[in-house]
């Protein structure tokens, strides 16, 4: 692949899925009351009629980024929603979060503008921060780094099962690029051919936790679009996914000129789809109408018969996924 991919700046998606397996083969659960193990949105447990899920996750080089430029209330906000969206994309409400920050030094101004970004996300998703640990570790850490786990419950669960041929798939909008490819995009900017505003760069993720909860009795299946981009759509269903992308912010298309392949764009970057929803057709017209008064929404494709992602990309390109 001619350009400058994800690879080249030192991250292999191939492998990281290696490592994956490797995890899920040491760790997979034996217990009866697991429901879902490593490998989805979430981890869930069942006690008596209650599925609670747990999930940790973190908001990846974006971090040297506020620290770069010292501006670390959005990756609060990021800690918050990138666990909360995955929580929600298994039909768990979220209920509380522990936050882990780790430093190589103290530094009231980094964990003051931190504690702002998780209280506007918590409150945003309607969760409590209910504890943490915030380490100093200097010659392990450098610059600081910044995760979160949080708990979901439910007494039912939207795993994607009942997916099926025939379905829409709808999209909200993202917030630019949220938390995943900045090492790739820090890649970039040092060797001078990505020139961006670092308020674009920071933007904060979105927050998808009111209009999933409210959708819910009208949908099938829920992705939150992250690291992989549209490859995560497959924790879903395994049935052929035929999506349109007509438009993408302008955002990706800067990354895309400073030397990114097309495709490579299309399996890194969210490319202006921050979470997806799969709906059955007669349906569709009520959760435009939720998922609508939050973010913009449209159509982006359908469930048919087979296998694989087909994607016809902002230029017109077909990619299989």
């Amino acid at each position: 692949m001619n350009g400058y991919t994800y690879k080249d700046a030192g991250v292999d998606l191939s492998k990281v899925l290696d490592l994956h397996d490797k995890l899920r083969e040491i760790l997979s659960p034996s217990s009866e009351k697991t429901v879902l193990g490593p490998g989805h949105y979430s981890g869930v447990v069942k006690v008596g009629d209650l599925y609670l899920g747990l999930h940790t996750d973190g908001v990846g080089t974006k971090v040297q980024l506020a620290l770069q430029y010292q501006n670390f209330e959005p990756v609060g906000v990021d800690c918050v929603a990138m666990n909360v969206n995955d929580l929600v994309s298994l039909g768990l409400t979220p209920v509380a979060i522990v936050d882990y920050i780790a430093m190589e030094s103290p530094s009231d101004t980094l964990i003051e503008g931190i504690a702002r970004g998780l209280r506007m996300a918590a409150k945003e998703a309607d969760v409590d921060v209910v504890g943490g640990e915030t380490a100093i570790m200097p010659g392990v850490i450098k610059g600081f780094d910044l995760s979160c786990s949080a708990l979901g419950v439910s007494t039912s669960l939207k795993s994607g099962s009942e997916v099926a041929p025939g379905d829409l798939i709808i999209a909200m909008e993202s917030n630019g690029l949220h938390s995943n490819g900045f090492t790739l995009v820090r890649s970039l900017l040092e060797k001078g051919t990505l020139k961006v505003d670092p308020v674009e760069l920071l933007k904060p993720t979105f927050i998808y936790v009111k209009p999933v909860l409210e959708s819910l009795p009208y949908i099938k299946g829920v992705a939150h679009v992250t690291g992989g981009s549209f490859s995560k759509l497959r924790r879903i269903t395994r049935h052929r996914l035929n999506l349109s992308i007509e438009q993408t912010q302008d955002i990706f298309i800067k990354i895309e000129k400073a030397g990114v392949p097309h495709e490579e764009m299309y399996r890194v970057f969210n490319m202006g789809v921050g979470m997806v929803l799969f709906v059955a057709r007669e349906e569709a017209e009520e959760v435009m109408k939720i998922t609508s008064r939050y973010y913009r929404s449209k159509v982006i494709g359908e469930v048919s018969v087979g296998e694989g992602i087909v994607l016809r990309t902002h230029r017109g390109k077909v990619l299989h996924l």
